[in-house]
């Protein structure tokens, strides 16, 4: 290769945008606080899944509305985060095309989401209310995995990021 070949390699090697060094290798679901290490978000712990209207859903081949209650275990998440936009990484779990943040309903000692076929849209796979959805600004990364920002600000309380459907899901809490 003669010095103009090896030039326009360096060129179009350094014209590729790539990850951060930083960045998380592991494949999840990932924040980072201010100053500190990246935390890898565990899944939500989900104590059941249950269904309303099963029944007739399936005698009408569809054309009844079909719900789910999703509740998960404690009325707080484990993770706890002050600032009200906070940036997720996300490699390996989930597309940029379906992920959301739903907000959760806080019980006694849990934590819930309703979700429904009669509000499932392309954009909404998993039928959550409209009220409960948060939209997100999504960055792809050519290595293929992304961040998600919140794109306002989130009141205190208790969030569900999904991908699609909230059959799982990775939990956590503004302060």
């Amino acid at each position: 290769m003669n010095l103009s070949g090896v030039l326009l390699w360096l060129l179009v090697q350094t014209a590729q945008p790539s990850p951060a060094a930083d960045l998380p290798a592991a494949e999840g679901v990932y924040y980072r606080p201010p100053g500190a290490a990246w935390v890898r978000l565990e899944p939500a712990p989900v104590a059941e899944m249950k269904t309303k209207g099963m029944g007739l859903y399936l005698e009408t081949d569809g054309y009844t509305s079909l719900g789910m209650n999703i509740v998960c275990r404690g009325a707080k998440a484990a993770l706890r985060i002050s600032n009200p936009k906070p940036s997720f990484y996300v490699r390996g779990t989930g597309s940029a095309d379906d992920i959301m943040l739903v907000q959760l309903q806080v019980r006694k000692d849990s934590r819930s989401i309703r979700a429904s076929s009669a509000d499932s849209t392309l954009a909404n796979k998993g039928g959550f209310k409209q009220a409960d959805i948060h939209k997100l600004s999504v960055t792809a990364l050519p290595d293929k995995s992304f961040m998600a920002t919140p794109e306002e600000g989130l009141k205190p309380g208790e969030y569900l990021l999904v991908f699609g459907y909230a059959t799982t899901g990775f939990d956590f809490g503004i302060q």
